[in-house]
């Protein structure tokens, strides 16, 4: 049976992982990130965006690249719906933690033989790491600030996490003054 601090530990969890700050930045890196994974995503499972879909993309990665079902399955999801969470910044600390391992799988997977960038060699596309680092380095820092502006984790803030986020805003603003001969 779970004790009243079980629940309340758990609830803290669940307040830092929606706390998010109301910067601008945090929505265009949440938006901006989520677009670029839905639209691969929906190559992927529903195969728009001249895609795959589902099956020939699950055959791509059991035969081709030698993944488990199961592992193909979640970066697929993890890409449709992660992207989907993304821009509605729903729970982005977790679909940014999800979004890197699936950036870190690919690094086993695809050959990059040929360095940091993508590079065409006759017909044939080299792939480099760039998306991936990029990608890495987005959801780090989603997972670092949170969702920002206009998003589901901040409208799922408990009142108390805003106030004590705002109060320390607050107080900073009054610690940190410019000299007044300024």
């Amino acid at each position: 049976m779970a004790s009243s601090n079980d629940k309340t530990k758990g609830g803290r969890t669940m307040e830092r992982l929606l706390l998010t700050n109301d910067s601008w930045g945090g929505t265009v890196l949440r938006v901006g990130l989520g677009l670029v994974m839905f639209l691969h995503g929906a190559q992927n499972l529903l195969g728009w965006f001249y895609g795959l879909g589902f099956e020939q993309a699950m055959a791509v990665m059991t035969t081709q690249l030698g993944m488990p079902k199961i592992v193909g399955v979640l970066i697929i999801m993890t890409q449709f719906f992660g992207g989907i969470a993304l821009m509605l910044g729903a729970y982005v600390r977790i679909v940014a933690a999800a979004v890197i391992l699936v950036m870190l799988a690919s690094f086993g997977v695809l050959n990059y033989g040929n360095g940091f960038l993508t590079t065409w060699s006759g017909k044939q596309l080299s792939p480099g790491v760039e998306f991936q680092l990029l990608a890495i380095t987005v959801a780090v820092n989603i997972m670092i600030f949170g969702a920002g502006r206009w998003s589901i984790d901040r409208a799922l803030e408990s009142p108390r996490s805003r106030i004590s986020r705002e109060r320390a805003a607050r107080e900073a603003e009054l610690t940190v003054q410019p000299p007044s001969h300024l």
